[in-house]
């Protein structure tokens, strides 16, 4: 399948005009402006600080996005709208966000809030869907009909493209990879339950699992990269550690990467696709380490039947740009659709 293709299918590419896009964090905001082809023109990142609530964050993005603009000689006037990529549980078709716990909202009409502060057309998805939509369009992924995206960070969620088409699921809860049960008797998630692959395998995990063996005294590496201090240990830290030979780091590592192939093997078996893409800040970070324990995994866990299937394991290629031109493309198609229906 090829990506004109795809394009087709989702109803996007026949629009010329540019857009804007953005991918907000819970410490960090991501803005760019995107052309034909997803051809990233311009993009800006910056800290969301202390402006974590709408009231700040929302005219900020405005701002900011207007000195973006005027760098390529444009105005809002040639912007076809903006799409928006954020973790989030969210009701899509309303443009609603229920819980985004890192930025502290709750209940809040993020699409409607979008397009008062912007004076544009908006459109909302999901982090780990943006990410998986433009890995499928113009990287990683290019080509395939069936592929799942996974974003492996401080959480983790997946985002599913089954026949050419992302598929969110009955109530656009479809992707909550993170919260898929792994081990029963395993750590609290901060969802409510226990032993999900987030408490088990994100980067937030990696760093706790890492800092425990530093409280039950153990001789690692990573005490002397952090001079003592635990709170201070990261995924970062442990990933340095384990390039270093580190056994303590190897074994968190390893651990983390098992229970992610058993995850991705679920998921093989459940949706027969063609290719798992990972990325996110964990992945970014640690990809020469994880991915070949991650495939390993994967291919033990895997029934014989679907192990006649090839499925291939890939790091992303886009970084954090997927998330950017995946948010493009989630506006182009909805102003498509909404010029189809025109009368």
């Amino acid at each position: 399948m090829t990506k004109g293709d795809f394009q087709s299918i989702l109803g996007v590419g026949s629009v010329a005009e540019y857009v804007a896009c953005c991918d907000i964090g819970g410490t960090k905001v991501l803005l760019g402006l995107v052309g034909e082809e997803g051809k990233l023109l311009a993009k800006e990142k910056y800290l969301v600080g202390e402006k974590k609530a709408s009231a700040a964050l929302l005219p900020e993005l405005a701002c900011r996005l207007d000195g973006l603009l005027h760098r390529l000689g444009l105005s809002r006037g040639d912007l076809l709208g903006l799409g928006c990529s954020m973790a989030a549980m969210m009701d899509l078709s309303r443009g609603f966000v229920y819980s985004a716990p890192p930025l502290g909202w709750q209940d809040f009409p993020l699409q409607q809030a979008l397009e008062a502060a912007l004076h544009l057309p908006a459109a909302i998805e999901m982090d780990a869907y943006a990410m998986a939509l433009g890995e499928a369009l113009y990287g990683a992924g290019a080509g395939r009909q069936h592929l799942v995206g996974i974003v492996v960070g401080t959480g983790i969620g997946a985002g599913l493209i089954l026949d050419g088409r992302p598929y969110h699921g009955c109530s656009g809860l479809a992707g909550e990879f993170g919260h898929m049960v792994i081990a029963p008797d395993g750590p609290a998630c901060n969802c409510g339950g226990f032993g999900c692959l987030e408490a088990l395998a994100s980067g937030t995990a990696i760093a706790m699992r890492a800092r425990g063996a530093l409280e039950q005294s153990r001789s690692t590496l990573i005490r002397e990269m952090v001079d003592g201090k635990v709170k201070c240990v990261t995924s970062e830290t442990v990933f340095a550690a384990a390039r270093q030979g580190d056994e303590v780091a190897w074994e968190v590592i390893g651990d983390a990467a098992r229970y992610l192939g058993i995850g991705i093997a679920n998921l093989i078996t459940l949706l027969n696709v063609e290719a798992v893409v990972l990325g996110g800040g964990v992945i970014h970070g640690g990809a020469d380490l994880l991915l070949p324990l991650i495939t390993r995994a994967v291919d033990a866990h895997r029934g014989y039947w679907t192990r006649a299937v090839e499925v291939q394991i890939l790091a992303g290629m886009l970084g954090e740009d997927a998330a950017l031109l995946g948010a493009a493309e989630t506006i182009r198609t909805v102003m498509s659709l909404d010029t189809a229906k025109a009368p």
